[in-house]
């Protein structure tokens, strides 16, 4: 069984966001063909060695006192998160890393950046005969641009992390991108070739929402209570931004209307005026994320920017949840307008959610269009088949390259 070595600047567990669901599922699927070890940084106190399943492991080495202080400082500065940047500018400095990732050496065949913050670090550190693939979650220049502040300080992280994905897309034998158009950004953006790009969307387990999706019961908004309006977000800026355009732009215009702003975003919120309609959540454990889907009428993505394809959006439709979007939040998914999903800009979302409770036939078109769309194109396992097949063929085409010495 062929090794694979995966480096991030951050661990999987507590599985609470969108990217840590992506990375737990698509290297569970994964390890059922290849001995997968995932190497990251954390904050434990020591490092730390978890088994997830039979053939996939993952390693937390702790940060040092001196990384975890300046982030503290620089997140002050920039007033928003800046983990990630630390990684790319200290990691190299981080020993137990460097030892780590040597002793990897011997047992890995293929590595996998997933984000490019740890490539300084950890690429002078591995054998020319590895293949390299870089798991591009977002196009992070674009990204961390529209996140950060002004200042030199910007300047100098955002020069230095265009500098470094050039670098890895430029040295990977294979890039995963999470949808089309990210895959013509990362094109385009560092002038690469695009055939050694694939689209690798997010996913979701879709049986788990089997018992959500009575055929005799779609239709839900109705009865004496109020419709329940549902979001989700990490405390990811993007989501931030929604969550504001929706306490202030939308939820004032559907009065009747109870609307529900859950996980990590509610941190950031928590001490913003919102109306009487507007209710917080929260972190949710799945169990009462799922209770929660089961009160929910409609769920609403009002996203203006971002990267990547929104793990939420699946959840929704899996669970047979109809859904409306603006088109960034729809990015990466093969929405059909009013045939999956109601798509359109924030203005017309108080519009489209009274039309939509209204109409029991769009309501129960969606559900069960959006949920076929997902069982038939965005099952975690199915994604990553897809992945094991580009690697396995990128190796039958390369097989003396790759060859573990």
């Amino acid at each position: 069984m062929k090794g694979i070595l995966v480096v991030n600047d951050f661990t999987i567990h507590p599985i609470i966001d969108g990217g840590r669901v992506r990375l737990f599922n698509i290297y569970k699927n994964i390890s059922k063909e290849f001995n997968v070890k995932y190497i990251c940084l954390g904050d434990a106190q020591k490092i730390q060695e978890d088994i997830i399943s039979e053939n996939f492991r993952v390693v937390i080495i702790p940060k040092k006192l001196l990384y975890r202080m300046i982030c503290i400082i620089a997140e002050k500065i920039l007033r928003c998160p800046v983990n990630d940047f630390i990684a790319l500018f200290l990691a190299p400095y981080n020993r137990d890393l460097k030892r780590i990732i040597k002793d990897q050496n011997f047992n890995c065949d293929i590595v996998f950046f997933s984000h490019p913050y740890l490539y300084p670090a950890v690429m002078p550190l591995i054998a020319k005969n590895k293949m390299i693939i870089y798991e591009a979650l977002n196009v992070e220049y674009p990204l961390k641009k529209s996140i950060l502040g002004e200042g030199i300080i910007k300047e100098i992280m955002l020069k230095r992390l265009k500098l470094t994905e050039n670098d890895l897309l430029k040295r990977c034998d294979l890039c995963f991108s999470m949808s089309e158009y990210d895959k013509n950004q990362l094109a385009q953006l560092y002038k690469i070739n695009p055939s050694k790009i694939f689209v690798a969307p997010n996913g979701v387990n879709a049986d788990d929402y089997n018992d959500f999706f009575p055929q005799d019961n779609r239709h839900k908004a109705n009865g004496n209570r109020s419709p329940m309006i549902l979001f989700i977000g990490s405390g990811h800026p993007p989501n931030i931004i929604a969550a504001r355009q929706i306490i202030k732009n939308i939820a004032p215009r559907v009065p009747n209307a109870l609307f529900v702003i859950a996980g990590g975003v509610c941190v950031q919120l928590k001490n913003e005026w919102m109306g009487e309609n507007v209710k917080l959540l929260n972190f949710l454990p799945d169990d009462e994320k799922k209770e929660l889907f089961r009160s929910t009428d409609i769920a609403i993505n009002p996203m203006m920017s971002g990267s990547g394809t929104n793990l939420k959006m699946l959840d929704y439709m899996a669970a047979g949840i109809p859904v409306i979007s603006t088109p960034i939040g729809a990015r990466g998914i093969d929405i059909i307008d009013h045939q999956h999903a109601l798509v359109c800009e924030i203005l017309e979302f108080p519009n489209q959610i009274s039309c939509l409770l209204g109409d029991k036939n769009l309501y129960n078109k969606l559900s069960v269009n959006g949920r076929n769309l997902i069982k038939e194109k965005y099952e975690w396992k199915t994604i990553a088949c897809s992945i094991i097949v580009t690697i396995n063929r990128e190796i039958k085409r390369n097989k003396s390259l790759y060859q573990r010495t």
